[in-house]
């Protein structure tokens, strides 16, 4: 053997690949180094003792395989050697498990292969396949007890999975018919309700009219007694010529308009009529006793004023103006005279021709509906009790409310039903597993906790993390799809977090083992943003499988 170390690498790397292939006299199956028993048929040379490259580029000699220089494009020539950058080293490790490393690795004074089969024998590699595939079957044979036993907790949970399907369909069906029959109940109550609202529309409408007759009566006969004061309290002004705050017999002595008897002079007992017999009168007493017995007097001296002619033609003593002082103020409607600014600012500074204007803009708009929507309301605008409608027009609108509020109640249960629909959908969507074992676990929420954070993980729905010591909680990820390669149902990907600061979106991968109980048992961020969650649970057991592998890996051996 010393001699063989001395000769070139070349040379020795030639016999090395003729070493293998003899071997088969000690029970071996011939094949060049490096080479896996599945590949064996790849390796085998022509009449001409030529090989072709394995991605059919070019064909070489065989005795070029495993020479150290690297021939082919994909590095297929070299599996037992560190010629080419791209090739795989097969270990055999027989007693263990046989692994590929990269062919980078071979002859690096590093033992990669239990069997130190990647190594030449100066650096002197034990063979620990014996020891690692005793202590590997030990650990496959614990592992297969808790895929047992783990299996028997997933059946449960599959059992339940089905259980909540065949319900959900179940459901479902009851929920169709039930939206059939309020979709035809809400047929019937809305021609209820418009019946009942045209009805109501109708007596509130007359209701209205009433009240807009009955409100303009009510401002006229509220508007006569302060128009009556104002125009007393500019005659008062104007006959207070002394300025004393009262009027007085001797004041009214000189306005001519008050000579009832048509004499040409006002006499003390014409001038105290007007009084009401009195030497004098303040404001107030003008204003209730004084002022009706002069206004139509000056009504009609102003020419405001024409008493109803008789059908007949009076008597010629008739025709003469009254010589009685009693004079009735019935039937004469109010008409503001013709008042200077004077005897505005004497009566107080009120603009009467501009509040007649207003009282003339109000009678023409009044008939009108305030413009507001239904349903609508400010919130500066207090609520407006309710009008007290007459019997029946009330009547009308308890039944037009009852009709609503039947209508709205189907309306109501309609929404809640498609509602329901809508989430046995999205549960019928998911991907609960290939026999359901998962269903059991949406809606649940599973916690861990290390030194910072409390982190949750609700499986189809979301993750996120919390600060033990306080504020609010951060979205990882939402439910998003299964990721696991080979095997689907070994990863979950949650993603469309909130979002890192001048970074991207958060997003979690739940790496999912077996186990006898659900739960978190590592939490971890190996990128910024990136979250990974270590969870185990019986759903991840399956003895079947296992034991399939098993069996698999055992052949290799």
């Amino acid at each position: 053997m010393q001699e063989l170390r001395s000769w070139s690498p070349l040379v020795l790397l030639a016999l090395l690949a003729t070493v293998i292939p003899n071997a088969s006299l000690a029970g071996e199956v011939p094949r060049p180094l490096g080479v896996s028993l599945a590949k064996v048929t790849l390796y085998q040379p022509r009449a001409d003792n030529s090989w072709t490259c394995l991605d059919g580029s070019r064909s070489i000699p065989f005795a070029q395989v495993n020479d150290d220089y690297c021939d082919c494009a994909d590095g297929s020539d070299e599996p037992g050697t560190s010629a080419c950058p791209q090739g795989k080293f097969h270990c055999l490790n027989k007693g263990h498990q046989s692994v590929d490393i990269p062919s980078s690795r071979v002859q690096d004074g590093i033992c990669d292969c239990c069997d130190g089969s990647d190594e030449s024998q100066g650096v002197a590699c034990p063979n620990t396949c014996r020891e690692l595939g005793a202590a590997a079957a030990v650990q496959r044979r614990n592992e297969a007890e808790l895929h047992k036993r783990g299996a028997e907790r997933r059946q449960e949970m599959i059992t339940r999975g089905k259980q909540l399907r065949a319900e959900r369909e179940s459901r479902r069906l009851e929920l169709d018919e039930r939206l059939k029959e309020q979709d035809v109940l809400r047929s019937e109550k809305d021609q209820l309700k418009q019946n009942a609202e045209a009805l109501e529309t109708e007596a509130i409408e007359a209701f209205k009219e009433q009240q807009r007759e009955l409100d303009a009566d009510t401002v006229q006969a509220e508007a006569e007694p302060q128009q009556m004061r104002q125009e007393a309290s500019i005659s008062f002004a104007r006959y207070d010529t002394n300025k004393d705050g009262f009027v007085e017999v001797h004041e009214l002595m000189v306005d001519m308009s008050l000579d009832s008897d048509r004499n040409g002079v006002v006499s003390v007992e014409e001038a105290r009529f007007f009084l009401d017999e009195r030497e004098r009168v303040d404001l107030d007493a003008f204003v209730t006793l004084a002022w009706p017995r002069i206004k139509p007097l000056k009504m009609l001296a102003e020419g405001l004023f024409q008493p109803p002619e008789p059908e007949q033609a009076p008597a010629p003593e008739a025709a003469e103006a009254p010589q009685h002082p009693d004079i009735t103020t019935e039937g004469i409607l109010p008409t503001p005279p013709v008042i200077s600014e004077e005897h505005l600012e004497l009566a107080g500074g009120q603009d009467v021709e501009a509040e007649a204007d207003e009282e003339g803009d109000e009678d023409q708009y009044d008939d009108e509906e305030p413009d507001v929507g239904v349903g609508e309301a400010s919130a500066d605008v207090e609520d407006v009790p309710a009008p007290a409608y007459d019997p029946e027009t009330q009547r009308l609108v308890e039944q037009a409310n009852e009709a609503r509020n039947a209508f709205e109640e189907v309306e109501r249960s309609i929404r809640e039903i498609e509602q329901e629909v809508k989430e046995i959908s999205e549960q019928d969507a998911k991907d609960y597993g290939l026999n359901e074992e998962w269903a059991v676990m949406d809606g649940q929420c599973f916690t861990f906790e290390d030194r910072e954070y409390v982190y949750t993980l609700c499986p189809f729905d979301r993750t996120s993390q919390k600060s033990r010591s306080g504020g609010p909680e951060t979205t990882l990820g939402r439910w998003d799809q299964w990721i696991g390669q080979p095997k689907k149902y070994t990863q979950q990907r949650y993603a469309n977090g909130a979002a890192c600061w001048n970074g991207p979106q958060r997003s979690a991968t739940i790496n999912i083992k077996c186990a006898l109980e659900n739960k978190i048992t590592a939490v971890g961020e190996p990128n910024r943003c990136e979250y990974h969650f270590e969870f185990e649970t019986p759903a991840a057991c399956d003895s079947e499988a296992f034991q399939a592998e098993s069996e698999n890996l055992h052949d290799e051996l």
